[in-house]
């Protein structure tokens, strides 16, 4: 069979079909690695998403601590314990902090103030006295925590007595930043189940004989206790099952997530990362699970090795149909070719006999023919199909897609438009360096007009003018674009339905000075120069619509003419672009 095969395809025949092979394996490698990357590109974002969330959530919490060293600078004097049950209170920490155990006062009390600082706890909670007992001189122990029912073992503990705490608190202390113990116990923790403290120092300038160190102003820490199992809990709630991770202080494990169970089954990805988290380095080991690798698998890159070996093996068949014609062609006429030869002195006595072979022989031809047009046209469809492939697989995954993907492909849709905007506002800044257009003569206000009715601005928005230029020659072109982006800008971030854009213009030395102020929200001083950089925007881009590259160009058009564009505040509302606009006269 492979001598018969050999016999009929000739060497291009192999040459197109080993084409059309490489043509196969490649769009497979190249599909196969696009669909890797993809699926790697959401591992990435979902790990980022578990890891933002915790970061987030810590952030909150720090800003809690903050809080409660606030509100005891502003205490006049000792806060006592029912004044921190209001704070506390007033924080809801059930409901605003899920995860946090409690907010609490640890004191700070040296060896001379130990007495006093007895006696004054006492008052407010009979029986206190800090434990265990240890070799340090000074004391750290918890005088306030709330809700104090939940967490009425951990009053009068005492920092210094174990390592993890006294180290972190000192830390705090030396370096006045917030700091979080090394993996612990929380003594109102019956399972035992790993925590931290997270501490904030307090420093006073007026330290009372109770606690505090007179000489530095330190007072204490304000201190939230973790327990890690029921942090991730209050922070990953609402989160997917795609991603199972599990955390890790040096060589002590802090939490496993459980939701996420893979068995024996072998991640598609996996990777560590090292996070700084207050002064201690958490490693956070992610993994995808089961439900990831059902989502992101896809059957495309088979399907288009398949169909590409299909189509090879049709181009075989059709190559050796085409061979097994041409050879019958050519038989017949070689075999024509020697009758002729043999009967050439029968010439008269066999010319119909010869004409009628001859018909033969051309008909023989136009099937030929024929069948090399219509075999070719055939081969088409196929090759149609490998184009056709890639929406068909699309449009065959529609019904099965889950609500999560549906809303990818929108979002992914809303980037591309985005995407296109940004291409167009980058081609126009693109082109600032480009030859300038011809200068000619313009109607100042005319344009200005013109310029305003072009952004088609919303019925509540008017233009008022305030200018005696008249005619000037300039480059029509680059003004026009200057005063519609920033019209356009003072348009599209005006926080209400009316408004006013004006216009006011004057002569100076080297040009036109062109002021264009608005009665909007104003620029912050801070971001007065920002704005002008790229891509720069003072609103989420999903709530306006915006490149980023507006006022960039407006400013690249200005300078490149050897003008400047800067931005006056109009207090309490509305601001003002201030363009010098070098003209040649």
């Amino acid at each position: 069979m492979k001598k018969n095969i050999l016999r009929y395809l000739e060497w291009y025949h192999w040459l197109v079909v080993a084409l059309s092979l490489a043509l196969t394996l490649t769009a497979w490698q190249v599909t196969k690695i696009q669909a890797e990357e993809k699926a790697y590109n959401r591992f990435k974002f979902q790990s980022d998403q578990v890891i933002e969330l915790i970061n987030e959530r810590m952030a909150k919490y720090e800003e809690a601590l903050w809080a409660g060293v606030a509100m005891l600078h502003v205490m006049p004097d000792s806060v006592t314990r029912a004044q921190w049950n209001t704070f506390a209170a007033s924080l809801n920490i059930e409901q605003r902090f899920p995860g946090i155990n409690g907010i609490g006062v640890i004191h700070y009390v040296p060896l001379d103030k130990q007495d006093s600082y007895i006696s004054w706890q006492t008052q407010s909670f009979e029986g206190f006295a800090p434990y265990p007992d240890h070799n340090q001189s000074e004391w750290w122990p918890i005088s306030y925590i709330e809700p104090e029912s939940a967490n009425s073992k951990a009053v009068g503990l005492d920092m210094a007595h174990e390592e993890n705490r006294y180290t972190a608190a000192l830390k705090a202390r030396y370096e006045r930043v917030t700091q979080m113990t090394g993996p612990i116990t929380l003594v109102q923790d019956q399972r035992k189940t790993p925590g931290f403290l997270l501490f904030a120092p307090w420093y006073s300038d007026s330290i009372p004989p109770y606690y505090g160190d007179s000489e530095s102003g330190f007072a204490g820490l304000v201190y939230a206790p973790f327990i890690v199992e029921r942090l991730m809990g209050g922070t990953l709630s609402n989160f997917n099952d795609l991603i199972g991770f599990s955390i890790y202080d040096g060589e002590d494990k802090l939490y496993e997530d459980i939701s996420v169970k893979v068995g024996d089954f072998s991640p598609m990805f996996s990777e560590s990362r090292n996070i700084d988290m207050y002064g201690r380095t958490w490693t956070f080991n992610l993994r995808s699970s089961p439900e990831f690798t059902s989502q992101t698998e896809t059957s495309e890159p088979k399907l288009i090795l398949v169909t590409g070996v299909v189509i090879d093996v049709l181009l075989i068949a059709l190559f050796i149909a085409l061979s097994r014609t041409k050879n019958k062609a050519t038989e017949l006429a070689e075999r024509t070719t020697r009758h002729l030869k043999k009967r050439k002195d029968e010439l008269e006595k066999t010319k119909s006999k010869l004409l009628k072979q001859n018909e033969e022989l051309v008909e023989a031809n136009k099937e030929l023919d024929r069948f090399a047009f219509v075999a070719s046209h055939d081969l088409k469809a196929p090759l149609r199909g490998v184009a056709q492939l890639s929406e068909w697989i699309e449009s065959d995954k529609e019904n099965s897609l889950s609500a999560t993907s549906k809303e990818y492909f929108s979002l992914l849709r809303s980037r591309i438009l985005r995407l296109e905007r940004l291409l167009n506002a980058l081609l126009q800044y693109s082109r600032v360096d480009k030859k300038q257009q011809p200068e000619e003569v313009i109607d100042f206000e005319a344009l200005v007009e013109e310029t305003f009715n072009l952004n088609s601005p919303p019925k509540g928005f008017r233009l008022e003018l305030d200018s005696n230029i008249g005619e000037l020659v300039t480059d029509k072109e680059s003004l026009s674009r200057v005063l519609g982006n920033i019209i356009n800008n003072s348009v599209k971030h005006h926080d209400k339905e009316n408004g006013t854009v004006s216009v006011s213009s004057t002569y100076t030395d080297k040009g036109v000075e062109i002021r264009v102020s608005d009665d909007g929200p104003g620029v912050a001083e801070e971001f007065k120069e920002k704005v002008f950089e790229l891509f720069h925007t003072l609103r989420p881009r999903d709530e306006v619509e915006g490149s980023g590259l507006g006022l960039a160009i407006v400013r690249k058009i200005v300078e490149k003419r050897g003008g400047s564009c800067q931005i006056e505040q109009n207090l309490p509302r509305g601001v003002t672009f201030v363009i010098h606009w070098v003209i040649a006269r």
